[in-house]
């Protein structure tokens, strides 16, 4: 059974499970509730599959970090008084800036992705909670409100206007741009990259300014929604992002990975969260829940090397029998 299948059927169980635990959440109500949730993380899991995508063990521990420093970003220019549009450029500009440092010490100072980015995301969490005192930033003009709160046609905005359009045009340029080509084959083959004259260091700086991006756009809709910026925000992504990415069906090694796979995963994992929340089950559990889930998607991408291993020692056995 291939390990697409595995990973299929894992995504499975978490609906049924999700179902079973909160069935109101079937409704159509209910189903638009949950996209308002699923953006956001939705937004940073995109972010994070492209960065596993780009190979070389790359992870990024510190996007619930860039979540929370950009939101903050954002509420310290508008409390100073920064026109909260204007305020909103300057906060994607921070995020994409705070991604691309994710990148140098990763691709130019040779600092292992899961080192550099648990750096990063100590250094972001601090200077957000130094810039805040560790109390939340409120309130926002009314007019910003629309963002995270308002609806088209019983759907939220930020589903219809933001997630769906960035999911598009990040299917495109992954499948239809010279930039997606270079993403696929730096992560499967980073020496045959080189060779085909692409350079491998701009290729995942530039991915890691793109996931960076992705979390100041989510943070200004968390933002928008709660109208409120706080430091602490996105301290539970970072898991979730990483499940959402591998359940979706991007390879820990890289070079495998699509946008419809991270949707369908973004759906599970909203859809299980959602659910808890509805049974007033303790996040404690649902945090449990899904790590447990990351560990079966794991299992599930390796199965096919554990088969394989325990096929070599069985036909060593049967050579010494």
């Amino acid at each position: 059974m291939g390990d697409q299948l595995w990973l299929a059927i894992i995504m499975l169980a978490v609906i049924v499970l999700s179902v079973f635990i909160a069935p109101a959440a079937l409704s159509l109500q209910g189903m638009s509730s949950m996209s308002v949730y699923g953006v956001e993380i939705g937004l940073v899991a995109f972010g994070e599959m492209m960065v596993i995508l780009s190979g070389n063990g790359g992870i990024d521990l510190s996007v619930g970090a860039m979540f929370a420093l950009s939101q903050v970003i954002l509420g310290v220019l508008v409390m100073h008084g920064l026109d909260v549009w204007e305020a909103l450029f300057v906060v994607m500009v921070a995020g994409g800036i705070l991604g691309l440092l994710n990148g140098v010490l990763v691709t130019l100072m040779k600092i292992p992705a899961i080192i550099a980015t648990l750096g990063t995301m100590y250094v972001y969490g601090g200077i957000a909670l130094v810039l805040t005192h560790g109390i939340d930033i409120s309130p926002f003009p009314t007019s910003f409100d629309l963002i995270g709160q308002g609806l088209i046609a019983g759907w939220p905005v930020q589903l219809i206007l933001i997630y769906i359009p960035v999911a598009v045009v990040l299917a495109l340029l992954l499948s239809r741009t010279a930039f997606g080509w270079k993403l696929y084959l730096v992560g499967t083959n980073a020496t045959a990259a080189m060779l085909n004259g692409i350079s491998v260091t701009q290729t995942r700086l530039i991915t890691y300014a793109i996931t960076g991006l992705l979390c100041s756009i989510a943070a200004i809709i968390d933002a928008s929604r709660l109208v409120t910026a706080r430091p602490d925000a996105g301290s539970t992504m970072n898991l979730a992002a990483i499940t959402i990415a591998v359940l979706g069906g991007t390879k820990l090694q890289g070079g495998e990975g699509r946008i419809s796979g991270t949707i369908l995963a973004t759906l599970a994992i909203t859809w299980l969260s959602y659910s808890f929340g509805l049974a007033n089950i303790n996040s404690v559990y649902e945090s449990g829940t899904v790590g447990i889930v990351l560990l079966l998607a794991i299992a599930a991408q390796q199965s096919h090397r554990l088969i394989g291993a325990v096929k070599r020692l069985l036909h060593r056995r049967q050579q010494y029998v």
